[in-house]
């Protein structure tokens, strides 16, 4: 209702609303003069008034009046399908769309129509709702105090009215846009951890709500799944405190949040948040609450992809080392091009080639080992003998034409560091690629975590020793696809299988064919010879039937097509790290050898070799090659071919004699006379370097030595070094049994792994002894020659029999007493007779110790003697 109020006051006050264009309370006459503002473009003068009018708490009227009057007031709308929603912190839509002031503005001015709306419509701020996917729109227009909610919602129909008559949509949905009046508060927030959902929590600030009134208020805004009033009346005694609100799309839960956040409801303020849905997966779930059962199905679905991805490669891979598919060297055409080229200009290895021709040529060996791979394999091929005889040479020559091979070198394999370090090395030499050292370290981190978590091992973890055995496994099966029987094999089955392919049959009818055209000639012939075959065939016995059959299958395959593996310096290094290696190694060449893979060829100087072999494949005797220095004629030949001279020098022939027909040493030696250095400096400096070792490894003169040199003590091996000193070797049965082994061959063996000697074998046991090198005999010599060293090694020796013989005469006596005791002093005639014997014993082992003392005292009189200060 209009109010009541005096002529001159109405006229007063419709004068000041007249003048500032903007309707006011009177409030009074006596008032104070508004503030003049100037006319600009835009929404700045209007933005400050919104907020002056918004932030105005002075709403008293003069005295006298009792009525409303027609006045600014704010309001808020929200536009949906402005920006597209942040869904997550990834979201790079927001990209697409500007979010700038003046964007917002225009595009305001856009949707919103600015002419023909009610009230004095004007806008006054644009404030962007990134996030939500909207935009508020603050206002003002010019209404009562109690037709402002309704003169809002006129507004906001045009809009929505003219927004449907334009069909406005948004260009990164194609939805068309909304407005709605903003009922509440918005809660302007820009944290980073919440993000829009169809769940709103609605927190009850007062009374709670009933669930009819929430549905009428956010059902607005879009269809709703449902309500949940939490904690539930019906279950509890509490009263609700929240309510969740799911709507079905996520638009209409951002417009709800944004509309009626803050909103008063009989007296109980909404505070609304998004709610985020806990989405439940059964199956993770039961995966994660059962790792017991799902960790090892992990891994065996992880071992199946493994076996069927990458194992046909690394199988590729070994097969193409093995049958040389990307070496040059195999290639004629590339030999004959690098000849004519590149070894024209280049010298290359010429020497080398001669000493390996020089030490083969002519070998009986080599015919002998060609002839054992050209048959079926049956057994382990050895070539054995000490280092520098050729033995590598040997091979290489003998399998130099052949077309698949395999060359493991087990030197670097037992140099490596680690057991890691050892698999990456094994799998070169093999060609197994590609290797996952990394898997091996993830396989113990989970075995650890599902022992912690379970209690139970689950058997995923897998060590460097499983990874060699996947290695050489793996190398087997590549083997056997290149072995010629396997693949007659295939093609049996192949032809036994009556459901083929029709290609398959097409290809076999093609080629039968092309055989019979060619064919047609030789019918006749044929069919007679045939018959009388079948005469013959009918007259046979099912045993020679079978016996000629598997001949005939044998007869199918070229037998040179058989894969070779030659494992060079097997047991190069015989430590607790290696064991294991070599002891793999054995049974997997036992395994090539039982199924008739591969020819399988142990190159080894360790003379423990034979033992471990024998283990691995029991029950079989090996084709053994043994070889030896050269003699010293082709040790000459070697050196003068070297040094290019053909005149023989006696000196040099003596040289030669006392250095051995050892290749490294006469390598060694030629290169020193390369070097400018006399024939005799040279081997003098050859027989120095020798003796060092001699006395550091023999004698035992350094502590950091390896555990298998101190097997032995320096006084066994200066026994041993007097009788090579004088004689080309000693008896090994004597020296076993004598005084300071006393039956003991452990210290012999340890010496010959260390190549301090060599046990030289008869008839398969042990005979004599020999040096490791033939250059030791020289180094024992001057050892023995040396008179303070020889007398002090003397006093050693002598002193230690002497403990030895001390020790038995304790016992003796001993034993003396004892028997001495029988009866009461008076012992039978048989005792007696047992102590009298041991009374000579006792004499005769005196008269072993006062020898020992003369020949200490003899040494020490030597050692005073001839000791001179250099």
């Amino acid at each position: 209702m209009l109010a009541r109020i005096s002529h001159s006051q109405w006229v007063h006050s419709r004068t000041i609303f007249n003048s500032y264009r903007t309707p006011t309370f009177l409030s009074s006459l006596s008032r104070p003069e508004p503030k003049v503002y100037t006319r600009k473009q835009g929404f700045q003068i209007t933005r400050i008034r919104y907020e002056e009018l918004k932030n105005s708490k002075d709403s008293s009227l003069p005295q006298g009046l009792t009525a409303e009057i027609v006045q600014e007031q704010p309001a808020m709308l929200y536009l949906d399908q402005v920006f597209p929603l942040r869904m997550n912190r990834f979201d790079i839509r927001q990209m697409l769309v500007r979010s700038t002031h003046s964007s917002l503005e225009s595009m305001a001015r856009k949707l919103i129509p600015t002419e023909g709306m009610p009230h004095n419509f004007k806008i006054v701020d644009v404030i962007p709702r990134e996030k939500d996917g909207g935009a508020l729109v603050k206002f003002v227009f010019e209404s009562t105090e109690a037709n402002k909610k309704e003169a809002s919602k006129e507004i906001t129909r045009k809009i929505s009215d003219f927004l449907e008559s334009r069909n406005q949509l948004s260009f990164f949905r194609l939805q068309p846009m909304r407005a709605f009046l903003v009922k509440g508060m918005p809660f302007m927030e820009d944290m980073v951890a919440r993000y829009p959902t169809t769940r709103l929590r609605i927190e009850f600030q007062g009374e709670p709500v009933e669930v009819e009134k929430l549905y009428k208020h956010v059902r607005t805004y879009g269809r709703v799944y449902n309500i949940s009033i939490y904690p539930n009346p019906h279950l509890s005694k509490d009263p609700p405190r929240y309510a969740i609100v799911q709507f079905l799309r996520i638009r209409s839960a951002t417009c709800a949040r944004n509309c009626l956040h803050g909103i008063n409801v009989h007296g109980t303020r909404l505070n609304i948040l998004y709610e985020q849905q806990l989405h439940t997966n059964v199956v993770k779930d039961w995966i994660v609450n059962h790792p017991r059962i799902t960790i090892p199905v992990i891994a065996a679905l992880i071992a199946f992809i493994t076996y069927v991805i990458f194992d046909p490669i690394r199988v590729f891979f070994i097969t193409s080392k093995v049958s040389q598919r990307f070496n040059l060297e195999e290639y004629s055409f590339y030999r004959w091009l690098r000849k004519e080229t590149w070894a024209r200009l280049v010298s290359g290895d010429h020497h080398t080639i001669d000493s390996q021709s020089m030490w083969t040529e002519g070998s009986e060996q080599i015919e002998k080992l060609q002839s054992w791979v050209h048959e079926k394999p049956e057994t382990f091929v050895i070539v054995s003998g000490p280092k520098g005889s050729g033995k590598s040479v040997l091979v290489k020559a003998a399998m130099e034409d052949r077309r698949n091979k395999l060359l493991i070198d087990c030197e670097e394999l037992s140099n490596a560091r680690n057991k890691t370090e050892l698999s990456k090395l094994l799998a070169e030499e093999i060609g197994y690629f590609p290797l996952f050292t990394w898997v091996s370290l993830i396989g113990g981190l989970l075995e650890t975590m599902v022992t912690a978590t379970t209690g139970q091992k689950a058997g995923i973890s897998s060590t460097p020793d499983s990874q060699i055995k996947d290695i050489l496994e793996t190398a087997a099966i590549a083997l056997r696809e290149l072995s010629p029987r396997y693949k007659i094999d295939i093609e049996k089955k192949e032809n036994d299988n009556p459901n083929k392919g029709l290609f398959t049959s097409f290809l076999k009818l093609d080629s039968s064919a092309s055989d019979d055209s060619n064919n047609n000639n030789n019918n006749d012939k044929n069919d007679k010879d045939n018959d009388n075959n079948e005469k013959k065939d009918y007259n046979l016995d099912p045993l020679e039937e079978k016996a000629k059959l598997h001949s005939n299958r044998e007869d199918q395959y070229n037998k040179e097509d058989i894969p070779v593996v030659i494992i060079d310096n097997f047991m190069h290094r015989e430590t607790t790290k290696n064991a294991g290696l070599w002891k793999e190694l054995a049974e997997w060449a036992s395994i090539l050898i039982e199924n008739e893979i591969a020819h399988v060829i142990f190159i080894s100087a360790h003379p423990g070799a034979n033992r471990l072999l024998s283990k691995a494949l029991p029950g079989k005797s090996f084709s053994s090659i043994v070889l030896a220095d050269a003699p010293t004629e082709l040790a000459i030949m070697f050196i003068m071919k070297r040094m290019g001279t053909h005149i023989v020098d006696e000196k040099l022939s003596n040289i030669v004699d006392a250095l051995g027909g050892r290749l490294t040493e006469l390598e060694l030696l030629t290169a020193k006379m390369k070097a400018k250095m006399e024939p005799e400096a040279a081997f003098n400096e050859i027989v120095y370097r020798n003796l060092l070792e001699v006395l550091k490894y023999g004698f035992n003169e350094q502590d950091d030595l390896i555990e298998s040199h101190k097997d032995w003590n320096a006084v066994q091996f200066w026994s041993i070094v007097k009788q090579l000193a004088k004689n080309k070797s000693c008896n090994y049965n004597q020296l076993k049994w004598s005084p300071l082994f006393n039956g003991d061959d452990k210290p012999l063996k340890a010496m010959e792994r260390a190549e301090m000697i060599t046990i030289i074998q008869q008839d398969g046991h042990p005979h004599s002894i020999r040096p490791g090198k033939p250059v030791f005999y020289t180094v024992f010599s001057r050892l023995v020659s040396d008179n303070v060293f020889s007398a002090t090694m003397e006093i050693e020796s002598n002193t230690q029999l002497k403990k030895i013989s001390e020790t038995n005469i304790a016992k003796f006596e001993e034993t003396i007493t004892t028997l001495s005791n029988v009866y009461g002093g008076r012992p039978p005639r048989e005792i007696d007779t047992r102590i009298r014997s041991l009374l000579a014993k006792v004499a005769a082992t005196q008269k072993l110790i006062e020898e020992y003392e003369a020949h200490i005292s003899e040494s020490k009189k030597i050692i005073e003697k001839d000791w001179k200060d250099q």
